[in-house]
């Protein structure tokens, strides 16, 4: 009986622990098969969040990002996010850089599945207070990445997210503002709001050159790598207001090319500084670049385009003028190209790009048909950029290819130089969902 009376006990007690460990299990929420949006936040009144709309069209929203415990507010401003692996960085700008003690995140990083916080650089020290944080871009087969600021590059190790260094060279320029990066061959290309084009040496960490072939008072802006392999630059005056051209940029020769647009296309917006992305991105799955056409020097615009890589032509895909009121904006980098299936994703603010209903639409590129919208709660998210999630094993979200039309997009050499096609020995090969993996080719 009393044996008897013992099994009982201790198969209840197996039970209960193979409960708790399957609810444990249970509330490991994992946000895959979706897409973030990186809210910029209501300055001075409410910090940068981070909201998910899953595969079944429901919003989530303030994601807590959680470590040690204890949950990990972001800065003042959201001003960029990306995926790299299985992490997501996100940058901020402070709400007072001559604080840079103050709790205000610079550079967070977490688990992109499950929010879980790996790291945070509150501040970055310098002469004045701090560098403000503008973009992120990193380099998982050199184990680091670059942190792109107010007063030039840093360098950041992508294994114990230290910073490292700065790039001599990159800071200490007034008003300087380095903004959006891309990595090419061993190379690193940073627009700057007062220098141009930085042309990084990216394994020695050391500046190569400076170029900037606009106009006295102007200067690139953005910087998009097309499906082809070709670079692609925005340009703006710096004290504000737009050019009638955009910029082709040949990493071999280090020459650009002026292509010279219509002159009833709006030019990209942001064009009046680089301290955040604009809404200028590049197709994976066509040779096309789309950008949102500022209707004034800000953030805001109505009208969207399609620039054809091959043909050198630009179409107006979306023209919410024609809306009924109160018309569509697109706001920030809300213009973006989901590399999985080249749906183009915009975050429109209704009327206006300040305004507190904001919603996630989904269009067809070849003709701008409107696949889906997502209205968020009412509230002043000013939304920055969408930022597409990592899959699951199981399903994808709706709308986007499933993990099976995984494409590869770009493979590079074990020292970062890029090949169009598989070449003997370790191979970095980069693919349409944002991981990247090592290949031994025999």
């Amino acid at each position: 009986m009393k044996h008897f009376y013992l099994s009982r006990i201790f198969s209840a007690a197996l039970l209960a622990g193979l409960f708790m460990t399957q609810s444990a299990s249970a509330q490991q929420k994992e946000y895959t098969d979706g897409v973030f949006m990186l809210n910029e936040g209501s300055f001075g009144k409410e910090r940068a969040t981070i909201n998910f709309l899953d595969c079944n069209g429901t919003w989530e929203y303030r994601l807590p990002i959680t470590m040690n415990g204890e949950t990990i507010q972001l800065g003042t401003t959201g001003c960029y996010a990306t995926i790299c692996g299985e992490d997501m960085y996100i940058v901020s700008k402070k709400m007072n850089v001559s604080k840079p003690d103050v709790s205000d995140p610079t550079f967070v990083v977490c688990d992109a599945k499950t929010m879980k916080g790996k790291a945070v650089i509150n501040s970055i020290k310098t002469a004045y207070g701090a560098a403000d944080g503008r973009a992120f871009l990193p380099m998982p087969n050199l184990k680091k990445g670059y942190l792109s600021t107010t007063n030039g590059v840093y360098v950041i190790s992508l294994e114990d997210y230290s910073v490292l260094s700065q790039i001599e060279g990159t800071g200490g320029y007034t008003n300087n503002q380095t903004g959006n990066m891309i990595y090419r061959d061993g190379k690193v290309y940073a627009v700057d709001q007062t220098c141009g084009l930085f042309i990084i040496d990216a394994v020695n960490d050391k500046l190569l050159k400076t170029i900037n072939n606009e106009a006295e008072g102007s200067t690139y802006c953005s910087i998009v790598e097309a499906k082809d392999g070709s670079i692609w630059l925005t340009a703006g005056i710096k004290a504000g207001g737009s050019v009638d051209h955009i910029v082709k940029f040949d990493p071999v020769n280090e020459t650009t090319e002026n292509i010279t647009l219509p002159s009833d296309v709006k030019q990209p917006t942001n064009n009046w500084g680089a301290w955040n992305p604009d809404c200028f991105t590049a197709s994976t799955t066509e040779n096309a670049l789309f950008w949102n056409g500022a209707t004034g020097p800000w953030s805001n615009g109505q009208h969207i385009y399609k620039f054809d890589v091959d043909s050198r032509t630009t179409t107006l895909l979306l023209d919410f003028t024609t809306a009924e009121a109160p018309q569509p904006y697109a706001y920030g980098a809300a213009c973006r190209v989901n590399p999985d299936n080249g749906n183009l994703y915009l975050s429109i603010t209704k009327g206006s790009a300040w305004g507190d209903e904001s919603e996630l639409r989904v269009y067809d590129t070849t003709d701008g048909t409107m696949k889906a919208a997502y209205p968020m709660e009412k509230h002043y998210w000013f939304p920055e950029m969408p930022v597409f999630s990592l899959k699951s094993s199981t399903n994808g979200i709706t709308g986007t290819q499933t993990s099976a039309d995984i494409r590869e997009i770009a493979r590079f050499t074990i020292d970062g130089k890029r090949i169009n096609q598989p070449q003997r020995g370790i191979n970095i090969v980069k693919y349409s969902d944002g991981t990247v993996k090592k290949v031994i080719v025999k």
